[in-house]
């Protein structure tokens, strides 16, 4: 029997048990954590095979970082939550609200071609990362040559902020910068 394929979006990783009652911390790595509430499914595994759900959440903000405290089912103790740390949680697509007009997953950007505004084609983004003051893009590039300074193992880091960002279409996977970040 073939598994079917399920592009499974990741929105948190649990941390440390909180209390005795089976309730863990999670930090959310998605941008809708409004959309996670009691009675969510959620998923251990990047297949959507491993159900679990949502018995009780509690949404936090820190220092711009959405995270929560929650309970799932079946989870009763503090033993037992105990063997859920560093473990990713997912959603399914099909599960997940849409992006409105103009928005996007940030996963979405992963695979996105990088031009300058004139044309030249940087390279592709290989993954964008979180740091505490903005997203990153990581931009493998397509030139190895190519003389910019800032450029680490054959890639090149740039914030995911207007002052560098001219335009994203999700639809033809392609992102246009206005500039190059300047290293020192």
């Amino acid at each position: 029997m073939s598994q079917k394929h399920v592009d499974a979006r990741l929105i948190g990783i649990v941390g440390k048990v909180h209390g005795i009652k089976g309730e863990v911390n999670v930090m959310l790595l998605t941008d809708y954590p409004d959309s996670i509430f009691k009675g969510t499914s959620v998923y251990l595994d990047k297949h959507c095979s491993e159900k679990i759900i949502i018995e009780k959440i509690v949404l936090r903000m820190k220092k711009g970082r959405a995270s929560a405290i929650i309970k799932f089912e079946g989870i009763d103790s503090r033993e037992s939550a105990e063997g859920m740390r560093r473990q990713e949680l997912y959603r399914n697509p099909q599960d997940s609200p849409v992006p409105g007009s103009g928005e996007f997953w940030v996963d979405d950007l992963e695979g996105c071609i990088v031009c300058l505004d004139h044309g030249v084609v940087l390279g592709t983004v290989e993954k964008v990362e979180e740091i505490p003051s903005n997203q990153n893009l990581i931009v493998r590039l397509e030139d190895r040559d190519l003389k910019i300074n800032g450029i680490i193992s054959g890639c090149l880091y740039i914030p995911f902020i207007d002052d560098y960002i001219k335009s994203i279409d999700i639809g033809e996977k392609k992102i246009i910068l206005k500039k190059i970040p300047e290293y020192i």
